[in-house]
């Protein structure tokens, strides 16, 4: 550091860092005392056993593919059966246990998500939330109409495709 001696008057305009360094390392020092005293709790929930009556459910039917749809009335349906806000998540888990069961032949889960047009939103919403909830290793299709104004793809003339070689 450089000091100014002479009869200069005034205000100076050089800036003492000094006391900021002080004040900054007693800060670090205390933060570095007070920080492993200040180690709290986090609560955690570990899952409760299946209830019996749960584990005696009936499976699902035996199905290849499984659609998940929402109707104009924001009802629930996998496949054929009717679901209820209630049983939403027990069958959806059910479900997702036959198709983990199934891996190894048929891929990994996949579930088919199909909204009604007139169907809510939040419904909607509800439903892939419920999807997601269930477990993390589905495979979410969403179902998609196509437009009437598309053509169907055209058809190759002659109708058959040329021989390949046998080996």
């Amino acid at each position: 550091m450089s000091m100014d001696v002479g009869a200069k008057k005034g205000p100076r305009s050089d800036i003492n860092i000094t006391p900021l360094v002080d004040v900054v390392l007693v800060l670090l020092i205390i933060f570095m005392v007070l920080t492993p005293l200040m180690e709290k709790e986090i609560g955690v929930r570990v899952p409760e056993e299946t209830p019996p009556e749960m584990q005696n459910e009936p499976p699902p039917p035996d199905l290849t593919q499984i659609l998940f749809k929402v109707d104009e009335a924001g009802n629930f349906h996998i496949n054929n059966e009717t679901l209820t806000d209630v049983n939403l998540m027990d069958r959806l888990k059910a479900y997702y246990r036959l198709a983990k069961s199934k891996e190894a032949t048929q891929g990994p889960p996949v579930i088919f998500f199909d909204a009604d047009d007139k169907a809510k939103y939040v419904r909607a919403v509800k439903a892939l939330d419920a999807i997601r909830d269930s477990s993390s290793g589905w495979t979410i299709g969403m179902m998609t109409e196509s437009l009437k104004g598309e053509a169907a793809p055209a058809a190759t003339d002659g109708g058959t495709a040329p021989e390949t070689p046998a080996k």
